[in-house]
């Protein structure tokens, strides 16, 4: 598939940030007042995955058609460049960078970067690493805490480079004049930032039970990085240290991009990792909850895909309705059996009971606890009590009440001890909530994780559509109702004994659709 490319408008003036002091003065045989000039041009640049094919200009997904995005103009904007010009002991930063001239229909017009002489040495190789929307740091291992917002901004999303650094042709000074500026080439780029995108079917609503639904109303990103390198890097394990390391280097089957708290990670999940995260599940009062009602959804996606995705089922959607939800962070995990529920990234869907259940229907109005044994709403304690007595109940349903009800005051523990799983109303609204850890490369195996399997990788986009929901959520984050099975940090991301089911479509801005079955 040949390489799409994006067309970089409204280029502004370049920024003056990060400058450094001129290094002593070099005998390049020009004048310390001298400058130097030399063009360049940007493209935006398809991240790789697992799930390539073919070679550096032909990115093909396992089912995706097609198998690009085109990112929205405000994704796309170029408006200031740093470019840096780096050997083992020099970094000569531009202290100007304009745009040089409009090309018209060709998707990389030219820049021209304006170098002091003196930092720079005669006939020497450097390489070149650029900056887009965003600021140059001589430190090529820098990394950045800045929020989302800020990453973000219309027509100033940031960029870095896409591949190892270029190393130009020995530069001739003296040739590099304004009117014929040195040609460092063209240079790919990647958004520093992933982001994930929603498909809302059936006015997100679902019928868990006859006459029971759960309509999902809002959604948070959970264990979001707080820092990220400025350059991505990869290496066959995951460290800095591993093979084939490289500063911009290719995502491969079997290799993994490099994380910045890479090594704090490498023993899975501890107390005190969740100092690296922003709203870490551990913390649910703090989560940034977003809507993911149909009605507040607005901006649209530019992904025209002729394949709706079904997956062994009727789930036929309509397509080209993806909205671009939220932006998020970089965040992988060195290794594949600690990819755990503590350290990986992940979206909590929030959905309220509904019920025409006469039974369930009257133990809410009343503002009593409902319960659910065995994935199957009973209603209150009361009416599984009825059961019971009525030897209507099951063998399993009567041993559990009767070891609830032997205990003098039993707490929401003893509850869940034996099986039960409560939701009381908040609100007067009764809440459920699932938790989808987010697939980068899915390997297929529900029972055996893979390379970089639960991750979030920049430049990808993450295509979320909850197919269908079977199974009763989690109770309230941090709430006190019991819950057999509580969510965990120490839980593996992937298991057999998962109650909702994951298909992943791959697709570049980089794409990944995943289609959730709960």
């Amino acid at each position: 598939m040949k390489k799409i490319s994006f067309l970089m408008a409204a280029l502004l003036v370049a920024m003056t940030g990060c400058q450094k002091e001129p290094q002593a003065g070099n005998d390049n045989g020009l004048s310390s007042d001298d400058k130097v000039y030399m063009s360049f041009s940007i493209q935006t640049m398809n991240t790789r995955s697992a799930t390539d094919t073919g070679d550096e200009d032909d990115y093909a997904s396992s089912d995706a058609n097609p198998s690009i995005e085109v990112g929205l103009d405000k994704e796309n904007t170029i408006s200031t460049v740093d470019v840096v010009l780096r050997t083992a002991g020099a970094f000569i930063h531009a202290s100007q960078v304009t745009a040089a001239k409009d090309e018209g229909a060709t998707d990389h017009p030219t820049w021209i970067a304006e170098f002091p002489s003196s930092q720079l040495v005669n006939g020497t190789k450097y390489d070149v690493y650029i900056y887009a929307n965003c600021s140059a740091k001589q430190d090529l291992d820098a990394t950045s805490d800045a929020g989302i917002d800020q990453m973000t901004a219309d027509n100033k999303f940031w960029m870095t480079n896409a591949y190892t650094a270029r190393q130009t042709e020995a530069i001739n000074l003296e040739a590099a004049t304004k009117e014929n500026p040195f040609d460092l080439g063209t240079h790919y780029v990647e958004r520093s930032m992933a982001r994930f995108d929603y498909m809302p079917i059936n006015n997100n609503v679902y019928e868990v039970a006859t006459g029971t639904t759960v309509t999902l109303t809002e959604a948070a990103i959970i264990n979001q990085s707080k820092e990220f390198y400025l350059l991505r890097r990869v290496s066959d394990n995951g460290t800095a240290t591993g093979a084939n390391f490289a500063i911009g280097g290719v995502e491969l089957p079997a290799n993994y991009v490099v994380d910045t708290d890479y090594a704090a990670k490498a023993d899975g999940w501890k107390d005190g990792l969740e100092a690296n995260f922003d709203y870490h599940m551990t913390a649910p009062d703090g989560w940034d909850w977003q809507s993911i009602a149909s009605g507040d959804l607005t901006q649209t996606d530019n992904w025209n895909g002729a394949d709706d995705g079904k997956h062994g089922g009727d789930y036929d959607h309509t397509l080209n309705e993806y909205y671009v939800w939220q932006y998020v962070k970089e965040n992988t995990i060195p290794g594949t059996t600690i990819q755990e529920n503590g350290i990986s990234t992940g979206v909590v869907f929030k959905g309220e009971i509904a019920s025409t259940d006469p039974t369930i229907s009257a133990a809410m109005t009343a503002g009593k606890t409902i319960y659910v044994f065995e994935d199957v709403l009973y209603g209150s304690w009361d009416d599984i009590e009825a059961l019971v007595e009525a030897g209507t109940a099951s063998e399993a349903l009567t041993f559990a009440y009767n070891s609830v009800a032997a205990i003098a005051t039993p707490t929401a523990a003893n509850y869940a001890q034996y099986g039960f799983k409560g939701f009381s109303p908040v609100g007067g609204k009764y809440y459920t909530y699932y938790y989808y850890w987010n697939r980068h490369n899915d390997n297929g195996n529900n029972e055996d994780m893979g390379v970089m399997e639960f991750a979030v990788v920049r430049n990808n986009v993450y295509k979320l559509c909850v197919d269908e929901i079977t199974a009763w959520g989690h109770t309230t984050p941090g709430g006190t109702d019991p819950d057999p099975d509580p969510v965990d940090p120490s839980d593996p991301d992937e298991s057999s004994e998962y109650y909702f089911k994951v298909t992943v479509k791959v697709l570049p801005w980089v794409v990944r659709v995943n289609h959730i079955g709960f």
